[in-house]
């Protein structure tokens, strides 16, 4: 996964960009791609077309649940969000496979013998098998309908719908025929599985702002990864939330309920360090026998505790240098080993401090370093190269075809750096400088992430340097000797700064990082900076951008 609110010197990321040259087929180097100039930001802001955008996967779950209590079997064959570049949450990528509509099928199918179930969670004030044409069919049909629609029915949807239960409910299964029909269809309507971003203006090049109804939701799915509660949903029925002072303290409210908000964010953080998948990654037994189900499921904890505890814990300053500095990490019996820590026993994940020396930050933590890793040994490459395009925001292009594996020119036992040598030639070295420093640092944490200093009873050497974005990549850029000296040198940079809040910006927004508006993202960026990298500031601002509610079309 990869990821401008485009920067103007001396904040200028290059996000797009490519190496200086990529080694060819027959070995002469391809120029790459040019860095876009800075842009030139006026008054009016750039503003992204009307869409409708398809609920992720958990957001569809949460929503069921919250507003039905209800959580399908039939979810569980939900086919994965597949990625490549960007979030599993870009809008154009989330379209409807037949595979997937036959998982919606289904889901339908469940949601409406739930109602047969709980009829009262849908909006039935009498007895089912009286229902028929009049108030309280037209109460279940407009109760269900907001629920799934997420806005108020129109009089003629209510009465299209109540005309379908009329006719099925005539076709063997009575009034709970009816009722099931009813639900799968509201529920299978493009209403129900997208949200959308259309307004109300529909005059070619005009700016038009969402319908309160569409920013609810924009602000719900955004915060809470579900439907508006019913506050919010009173307010857009008030038509209260183009107020951006009232949208603001909606955002606020949100943020602050951490039941709701801790998981959505958990989930965002799970993406962009490309975690969601951590209980899958496989380790070799005969090399890691310590490894179990247990222990994976332990790491993922891990990661859920440390971002709330920079978020949502009590006294949590919500910045995001405690995410990249912090010295601590919360570990049981199982884990503390791991760490070098003694002393902890039990299932229980507690905070412990952690050796200053050996760690600093998320990407020293175990659940980064052991995602970020083969079965049996670093990725030295992968780790590098994730950190160039994720944490600083720089994508390098793919290699080309048939690259030989340098391991096999290395001697025996060799460590990650000599079996890399084969990078310093100048075809490879044009990408790999840009990276392969990072992942010689990384070298001191092993496939599981335990701290090391030798591999294959070698020395490791984790010195490097890294030319930075901000610098336009100017070699050799910093000089380190270990990732902990890589860390304290970045966060006296602005390229780890800028480059997640323009990850957050992508998330919130559905789009890649260089789909986005170049001046929006350089305004965020700078008000990151102001705000000493609040991330609850870097929420609002994002919410407060025009591009939050406003649509050209």
């Amino acid at each position: 996964m990869s990821r401008s609110f485009g920067l103007a010197a001396p904040l200028a990321i290059v996000v797009a960009s490519g190496c200086t040259g990529v080694l060819g087929v027959e070995g002469e180097t391809a120029p790459a791609t040019e860095t876009p100039p800075a842009a030139e930001c006026g008054a009016t802001p750039a503003l992204a077309k009307p869409r409708i955008w398809r609920l992720t996967n958990t957001q569809l779950a949460n929503t069921l649940r919250d507003e039905f209590d209800i959580q399908p079997a039939a979810l569980a064959n939900l086919p994965s969000e597949a990625r490549l570049d960007g979030f599993a949450n870009q809008a154009s990528d989330l379209r409807i496979a037949p595979l997937l509509a036959d998982v919606y099928f289904a889901v339908g199918e469940e949601l409406g013998a739930h109602a047969l179930q709980n009829p009262d969670k849908f909006g039935i004030a009498c007895d089912v098998d009286s229902l028929a044409p009049g108030p309280c069919l037209d109460g279940f049909v407009t109760e269900t309908g907001r629920k799934l629609w997420r806005r108020p029915l129109s009089t003629t949807e209510v009465t299209s719908f109540s005309a379908l239960f009329a006719k099925t409910a005539a076709q063997g299964e009575g009034p709970a025929g009816g009722v099931k029909s009813v639900v799968e269809a509201l529920f299978m309507s493009p209403n129900s599985l997208h949200r959308t971003e259309l307004g109300t203006v529909k005059d070619t090049g005009a700016v038009t702002t969402l319908t309160d109804h569409e920013i609810a939701s924009a602000l719900s799915y955004l915060l809470w990864d579900s439907a508006p509660d019913a506050e919010l949903t009173a307010l857009a029925d008030q038509g209260e939330l183009r107020d951006r002072t009232v949208l603001l303290a909606q955002a606020k409210r949100l943020f602050d309920a951490r039941d709701k908000a801790a998981p959505a964010m958990n989930h965002f953080f799970e993406q962009w360090l490309e975690l969601e998948n951590l209980s899958n990654s496989v380790k070799e037994a005969s090399v890691f026998p310590m490894v179990t189900p247990e222990l994976t499921a332990d790491l993922k904890e891990e990661l859920r505790l440390f971002t709330n505890s920079v978020l949502f814990d009590e006294g949590a300053d919500r910045r995001f240098d405690s995410l990249f500095t912090g010295t601590y990490a919360f570990v049981n019996e199982r884990t503390a080993p791991l760490y070098g820590l003694s002393g902890v026993t039990g299932d229980a994940m507690v905070r412990r401090e952690l050796n200053p020396t050996e760690r600093r930050g998320i990407f020293t933590s175990l659940p980064f370093l052991w995602g970020h890793a083969h079965s049996q040994d670093t990725g030295l490459v992968g780790r590098g190269s994730y950190v160039r395009a994720e944490v600083l925001c720089h994508r390098v292009p793919l290699p080309p075809g048939g690259i030989p594996n340098p391991g096999r020119f290395a001697e025996p036992n060799a460590t990650g750096r000599q079996r890399l040598g084969i990078h310093a030639s100048p075809g490879c070295a044009v990408c790999h400088d840009l990276f392969d420093g990072i992942g010689f640092a990384l070298e001191n944490y092993d496939a599981i992430g335990r701290y090391r200093t030798t591999d294959h009873e070698q020395p490791i050497d984790a010195s490097g340097s890294l030319p930075l974005p901000s610098e336009e990549n100017a070699l050799p850029g910093i000089a380190f000797s270990n990732f902990v000296e890589l860390v304290d040198e970045l966060a006296q940079k602005p390229d780890v700064y800028g480059c997640f809040a323009q990850q957050f910006a992508a998330y919130a927004s559905g789009y890649d990082l260089p789909e986005l508006d170049a001046c929006e993202k350089e305004r965020l960026v700078d008000e990151f900076a102001r705000s000493q990298h609040g991330i609850d500031q870097l929420v609002l601002s994002v919410i407060a951008s025009p591009s939050f509610i406003d649509r050209r079309n």
